[in-house]
């Protein structure tokens, strides 16, 4: 019986070895995963706010070709800019102090379904990758 135990030890270590090398690379491919989910939307929300600074830059120059055409309008600069100023001082006052929840449901809704498409994409991305590694040593194994 001793021999049985030696010989049922080894088995073991192997085993409790494989088991503790599986669970390392599960969590090496959990950590790529969320890091490759968090460089998609980080690169993503950079290209996003890149145009929204150059749409903004657009934005205050026609602003601004507005308010000196109103001014040239009522041959006062101060009153021309007073008067393109008076729809973005509303705006702000409405999204500062009034806070409309609807703009804010709307908002996140759109931030949540842009998080969970970007992960339903990369959850394809590797299913594609699996069945392709799959189909890969289905073909070598054939040959």
């Amino acid at each position: 019986m001793p021999g049985d135990s030696s010989h049922k030890e080894p088995g073991l270590k192997s085993l409790s070895g494989d088991v503790k090398r599986y669970i390392e690379k599960r969590l090496e491919l959990f950590t790529l995963t969320v890091s490759e989910h968090v460089s998609f939307i980080l690169a993503d929300s950079m290209q996003k706010l890149i145009g929204i600074l150059l749409l903004a830059c657009g934005f205050l120059i026609a602003w601004f070709g507005l308010s000196y055409y109103l001014s040239d309008l009522v041959g006062s600069y101060s009153l021309g800019f007073l008067i393109s100023s008076l729809p973005l001082l509303i705006g702000g006052f409405i999204f500062l102090k009034l806070k409309p929840k609807s703009v804010t449901r709307m908002i996140q809704a759109g931030i949540i379904q842009e998080v969970m498409l970007s992960f339903e994409n990369l959850e394809k991305k590797q299913q594609e990758r699996r069945d392709r590694k799959e189909m890969e040593q289905e073909e070598e194994n054939r040959e």
